[in-house]
């Protein structure tokens, strides 16, 4: 589904492409960067909840998750 559309613009050394405010992108939000074949796709960097697990209580940590998981 086609939701908008931006030119692509010279900064520099590098090719610039603005999202829309209507999208709430944060300034310094990161994405990864996905090419396939001729499409090019950002998928936001989230929060990784496996850095954040202390190994000591990993186990504990998983049963408090598995608790407030909702599918």
């Amino acid at each position: 589904m086609i939701v908008g559309t931006s030119n692509a613009r010279k900064q520099r050394n590098a090719v610039v492409i603005t999202i829309p405010a209507r999208f709430n992108v944060e300034v310094g939000q990161k994405f990864y960067i996905i090419k396939e074949d001729d499409t090019i796709r950002l998928v936001p960097e989230t929060e990784d909840f496996f850095m954040k697990v202390d190994e000591l209580n990993l186990q504990q940590e998983l049963e408090e998750y598995a608790k407030k998981y909702v599918p």
